[in-house]
C-alpha cells in the first residue's frame, strides 16, 4: 500500500510538472505559445535625415526593413536600439561578457567575438545565391577558420583623392591611371609637376597632401609588397628594408616641397580643407563618400551659397612600387548573430537568423548606398546603380578596386591588444618622429622594431 501511494504521489508531480510548462505557455523551447518571438537588434546611427534632398535617416530605413520582416514572419517581433557610437562599443562588450548579447549586432569583424563561443556562424543560413550574391572581400573580411561570422552590408573601400584639373595639366591621363593604376614614379612625377604651380591666389600648390598619422604609409607599405604590419602568427613585418624604404620615398616628397614640411601637424580636415582651397591637387586618404561631398559643394557654390572654386574631383589608387602588384584597402561593416548564455532555444536562433537575412538584403543596400559606399551585395550595387553614380568614371573605379581588396589580418584578441600596445608605444610615436624630421627612417624603423621585439616575443 505504501509503495502504491509513493507511486501515485510520483505520478501527480510528473503531471503538475508537465502542466506547469503548458501553463507558462513555454512548450519547453523558451517561446511562450501565442506570443512573439522578440529578436532584438542594436546598431548604429549610420546616417541622419536630409530635409532638403528627402533622404531618410538610417533608423527610418532600418524601421522600414523591420515592419517588412514582421509582416512576412508574423511571430516574430524586433526591437532595435540604436546605439551612440562613443558608448556602444563599451555596451555591447558588457551584454556579451555577461552572457546576455543581442540577437543581432552590427560591427566590424572582432575575434573576441568569436572566442566566446556566443557569436553563431552562418554559413548554414547562406544559400548559394546569397553566396554568389556577396562581393568576395565582403565573405573574406567576415570569414575566419571556415566559417562566416557576419554578413557585411558594406565596402569601405580606402582611395586617394585628387583634382582632374591640375593633374591633367601636370600631364596626366587621369582616365588610364584610374582603370590601371601607377607607379611610385608615376605619381612621384605628376606630383612633382603640380607641386610647380600657384592656385588663383598665388599660394603654391602641394603635388601632395596627407595626415600625420601612419595610414598612408600603411597603404604605401602595402603597395610596397608588405600587406601586414602583423601576421596572425605574431611576426613583425615593418622591420626590413622595405619599410625604411617607404619611409624614403615620403622624406624625399617632404624635403622636395612635394608634401608640405608640416605634414606632422596635420589631421585629416585640414588635408581636405587645404584640398577645397585648391592648395594641393593630390591627397589622402578618401573614399567614394568624398564624390558626394565634392557634388554637393559644386552646387552650393553654383548656389552662391558658398565661396570656392568648383573642382573635378576623382578617385584614385594607391600608387604601387615598381614590380610590386597594386593593393587596395578597405574594410566594412555587417551584422552578427549572437545566442545567450541562457539559450532560448534553436526556434529563436532560426527566428534571429531571418530577421538578420532581411537586415542584410538587397533592399538594405539602401544604407550603402546612401552613404555613398559600394554595397556588399551585388544586386544591391545593381539595385542603386544611379545612386551610386555607377555609370562615371569615379563609380567604375569603385566597381574596379573592388576586385582587388585585401583584409586585414584577424589577430587573436592577445595578439590584438599587443598590436594595439606597439602601435601606441611604438610605431605611432616613432613615425611622428621620422614625419616631424627628428628621426631618419633608419632610426624610426630600429626604434619600433625594439617595441616590437619586446612585446611580441
Amino acid at each position: 500500500m505504501k509503495k502504491f501511494l509513493i507511486l501515485i504521489v510520483a505520478l501527480l508531480l510528473i503531471v503538475s510538472g508537465c502542466s506547469g510548462k503548458e501553463a507558462d505557455g513555454s512548450g519547453g523551447d523558451g517561446k511562450k505559445k501565442g506570443k512573439k518571438d522578440v529578436i532584438t537588434v542594436w546598431t548604429y546611427p549610420h546616417y541622419r535625415e536630409n530635409e532638403e534632398t528627402g533622404q531618410q535617416s538610417y533608423e527610418e530605413d532600418l524601421i522600414e526593413l523591420i515592419k517588412e520582416v514582421e509582416a512576412e514572419n508574423p511571430d516574430i517581433k524586433v526591437e532595435h536600439e540604436i546605439l551612440s557610437w562613443a558608448e556602444g562599443p563599451k555596451k555591447f562588450d558588457v551584454a556579451l561578457n555577461s552572457g546576455n548579447p543581442p540577437d543581432i549586432f552590427f560591427s566590424v569583424m572582432e575575434t573576441k567575438f568569436i572566442d566566446t563561443g556566443l557569436a553563431v556562424p552562418l554559413d548554414d543560413y547562406m544559400t548559394d545565391e546569397d553566396w554568389e550574391d556577396m562581393e568576395q572581400f565582403a565573405i573574406d573580411n567576415f570569414s575566419t577558420d571556415g566559417n562566416l561570422w557576419a554578413i557585411s552590408q558594406w565596402i569601405s573601400i580606402h582611395t586617394w583623392g585628387g583634382n582632374r584639373g591640375l593633374m591633367e595639366e601636370a600631364g596626366a591621363d587621369v582616365d588610364k591611371i584610374m582603370k590601371d593604376g601607377w607607379t611610385w614614379q608615376e605619381f612621384y612625377e605628376i606630383a612633382d609637376k603640380i607641386s610647380k604651380m600657384k592656385n588663383k591666389d598665388g599660394k603654391k600648390i602641394y603635388g601632395f597632401s596627407t595626415a600625420g598619422d601612419t595610414e598612408t604609409y600603411e597603404h604605401l607599405m602595402r603597395n610596397n609588397g608588405v600587406l601586414r604590419t602583423v601576421d596572425e602568427d605574431g611576426k613583425f613585418l615593418w622591420d626590413g628594408d622595405k619599410a625604411i624604404e617607404t619611409m624614403e620615398f615620403m622624406k624625399k616628397m617632404m624635403d622636395e616641397g612635394i608634401m608640405p614640411k608640416e605634414t606632422a601637424g596635420f589631421d585629416s580636415q585640414k588635408v581636405i580643407d587645404m584640398f577645397g582651397d585648391v592648395e594641393v591637387g593630390i591627397y589622402g586618404r578618401t573614399g567614394p563618400y568624398q564624390v558626394r561631398f565634392n557634388d554637393n559643394r559644386n552646387e552650393e557654390i553654383d548656389a552662391g551659397k558658398i565661396d570656392g572654386e568648383k573642382i573635378d574631383f576623382v578617385l584614385l589608387p594607391f600608387p604601387h612600387n615598381e614590380g610590386e602588384k597594386e593593393v587596395a584597402t578597405g574594410g566594412g561593416g555587417g551584422m552578427w548573430l549572437f545566442k545567450q548564455k541562457k539559450y532560448k532555444g534553436d526556434e529563436h536562433t532560426e527566428n534571429a537568423a531571418k530577421v538578420l537575412k532581411h537586415l542584410t538584403g538587397t533592399k538594405s543596400s539602401i544604407a550603402a548606398a546612401t552613404m555613398f559606399i559600394p554595397p556588399a551585395r551585388k544586386s544591391g550595387q545593381e539595385m542603386y546603380a544611379d545612386l551610386l553614380q555607377l555609370e562615371t568614371e569615379n563609380g567604375q573605379f569603385i566597381q574596379r578596386t573592388l576586385d582587388y581588396v585585401v583584409p586585414g589580418a584577424k589577430l587573436d584578441p592577445d595578439l590584438a591588444q599587443k598590436y594595439a600596445q606597439l602601435k601606441n608605444d611604438g610605431i605611432t610615436p616613432k613615425f611622428q618622429g621620422f614625419i616631424s624630421g627628428e628621426l631618419t627612417p633608419e632610426e624610426a624603423v630600429e626604434e619600433w622594431t625594439k617595441v616590437a621585439d619586446q612585446l611580441l616575443k
